[in-house]
Parts: structure tokens; C-alpha cells; sequence
């Protein structure tokens, strides 16, 4: 094997996703023969429509399975949580490197204004309890803390609008603050940024990960040029399944295969597993109003799982097989309170 031909999509933050991927195949392997190849998605050459009407399923993966399927690279660098829930035939994650940040951030201007919370009771139905919840609520920066970390103004009573695609943020956007009205945003983070910056939006929702592999924004409550940028609490805005995770695909059953796997972050593709199989027992594509979030603590895992604005917390063993079971549990306790 001369080098390992690396396709990725061809943003700043998928080349750094991808950089990371060369990176730990020279540490752990000793194999820095690595070629980046870019490929453009569905996804990124359409700019002005919502994802879910471009096609949901895999609208940032397909080209890159498909450049696999075709031998024109030997392995596709995927920000996990935009994976399709079924792989195409033959292609299987090789690898998970260690998990990022896996929070969401709240992006406002630099003078910006507040969004109102409301109350607990108002924003989530949650098996913990009314003054925990506002316990863990009060750690995210948001309400009074936010507003103290971000210098911003509250915005009780005027419409604050929110830029994010993503159906999960909208709902869950809805659920914690007032009078929010969410808007159709797209492009890289630097797009996104400069829209807020530009007045299209009062803020923007945008992952914590690709911030920190970006250099952008620093600890909670910093100040970068324009912008402020306030953590929410992953308890409350449950994340994204797989968020803040890099997953390296490859063909299955070859030596590429084996070779990646040698750079997998065991922990992080425990919870890579039991976050997809959420979605999976859910039947929810990556793009829904679907929330999962594993971590292992000692030898436990903890989920904590959203769908359509009900939320459930399990815990279990840390192991795949015991994983896989708390993820059907939380699907069903999830579909029954939706149904009911």
C-alpha cells in the first residue's frame, strides 16, 4: 500500500476533520503516505434550500460512499452526526476518533440581545424534575448566567431570530426560549457568521466542535471580534447524535479497513453505536427532531435521548451489547410518550 487516498468534503472544517484522520494514522500506524482528495456533495453545491428539501438522507455522505464504491479513494472523512442511518452495501466506519466537545453554542453579536427563556415546566418535559432541570439550565449560560457571560440584553417580548437549519435546534429553540422564531440558514461556519454579522439573524445555533477544530471562540463567554458565544447545557439541548465525533469510512474486509481501525477511540465508538442505534430503533434520519447523547462514566453509560420534545435519561453497563438495549428502551419510552 503506497498511500491511502482520503476523500473529504472540501470546507475548512472537513479539512481539518480530515487533517485530524492523517494525523492519528501516523501516530498509531507509522503510516504517513496520505492523500487528500475533495470531493463536492449534494449538500454543498446546493446553498438555498433547507436540507430537508434536498434530499435527507445522506445529502453530504452519498458522493463520498460513492467515490469508495468506485476505487477512487480508499477512505471518506464524515463528521458523524450528517452519516445516513444505513451505510451503502459493502462500506463499513473503520474508525471514530475521540469525541469533541459535544455541545451546542448559542452565537449572538458582540452587543446582541438575549433571547427570554421560559420557564421550566414551558421548555421540556424531563424525567428529572422541575428544580434540577432548572439547576442544569442555569449551568448553560443561558437566562441571567448567559446574559452575564455574553453582556447582551434580554429580549422578553420582541421576536429573536434564530438562524439554524436544523429541526432538532428549532424545536428544541422553541422549547427553551420565548418568542423565538427559527430561520433557514446555510453554508460553512464562516458563512453563517458572517450572515449573523451582517443583522440577517439576532443568533445563530452552531456546534461547539467545529468552533474548537476552527479556533473559534474559546472558553465560555469569550469575546472574538464580533461575536459572543454561550455553551448550552447538552442535558438540556440534547445534542445531535454522534455529534462531535469524525468517523473514517471505508470499503469492509480490506487492509485500509484494518489500518484505520488501528486509530479508533474504543469509548467514543461505544457511544457512536448506542447513539445510532437510537436513531435507528426511532427511525429517524440525521436530519429529524431527533436528539441522542451517550458518555461513558467509569464502567456506566448514561443516555440521554429527545424525539418530537419528549426526552428520556437511562443508564447501563458500558458495553455494546447492553448499549444497544438501553438505546431500545429509550426509542420505545420515546415513542410512547409521543403517542400518548
Amino acid at each position: 500500500m503506497e498511500r491511502i487516498r482520503i476523500g473529504t468534503r472540501g470546507s475548512k472544517l472537513a479539512l481539518k476533520q480530515a487533517a485530524l484522520v492523517q494525523e492519528a494514522l501516523l501516530r498509531a500506524a507509522g503510516f504517513a503516505e496520505t492523500e487528500l482528495v475533495i470531493l463536492h456533495t449534494r449538500g454543498d453545491r446546493i446553498q438555498d434550500k433547507p436540507l430537508s428539501e434536498i434530499g435527507e438522507k445522506g445529502v453530504f455522505a452519498s458522493e463520498l460512499e460513492q467515490a469508495l464504491l468506485d476505487g477512487r479513494i480508499d477512505a471518506a472523512v464524515h463528521s458523524a452526526k450528517d452519516l445516513p442511518m444505513t451505510l451503502a452495501d459493502g462500506l463499513e466506519i473503520a474508525a471514530v476518533l475521540p469525541r469533541a466537545d459535544v455541545r451546542d453554542v448559542l452565537v449572538i453579536p458582540k452587543d446582541g440581545r438575549m433571547p427570554s427563556l421560559r420557564s421550566p415546566l414551558a421548555c421540556m418535559q424531563s424525567d428529572a424534575g422541575d428544580s434540577l432541570f432548572m439547576g442544569q439550565l442555569l449551568q448553560s449560560g443561558t437566562e441571567s448566567a448567559c446574559t452575564k457571560i455574553c453582556g447582551g440584553t434580554d429580549s422578553k417580548g420582541e421576536i429573536f431570530r434564530v438562524g439554524s437549519g436544523s429541526r432538532r435546534r428549532q424545536l428544541l429553540a422553541g422549547m427553551l426560549w420565548e418568542n423565538v422564531a427559527c430561520e433557514n440558514i446555510r453554508g460553512n461556519v464562516d458563512t453563517r457568521l458572517r450572515k449573523l454579522q451582517e443583522g440577517g439573524y439576532d443568533g445563530i445555533i452552531l456546534a461547539k466542535a467545529g468552533l474548537d477544530r476552527l479556533g473559534i471562540g474559546g472558553e465560555e463567554g469569550s469575546d472574538e471580534e464580533a461575536f459572543r458565544f454561550c455553551p448550552l447545557s447538552p442535558k438540556i439541548f440534547i445534542p445531535a447524535a454522534c455529534q462531535g465525533m469524525i468517523a473514517v469510512e471505508t470499503i469492509r474486509d480490506t487492509a485500509v479497513e484494518t489500518l484505520c481501525r488501528k486509530v479508533t477511540d474504543t469509548e467514543t465508538e461505544l457511544c457512536f453505536r448506542v447513539e445510532r442505534e437510537v436513531l435507528w430503533q426511532l427511525a429517524a434520519d440525521c436530519s429529524e427532531a431527533a436528539a441522542a447523547w451517550c458518555r461513558q462514566e467509569c464502567d456506566r453509560l448514561t443516555l440521554h435521548a429527545m424525539y418530537a420534545g419528549q426526552s428520556v435519561s437511562l443508564d447501563c453497563r458500558a458495553n455494546l451489547q447492553e448499549g444497544r438495549l438501553m438505546a431500545e428502551q429509550a426509542a420505545k419510552l420515546l415513542k410512547a410518550k409521543t403517542e400518548s
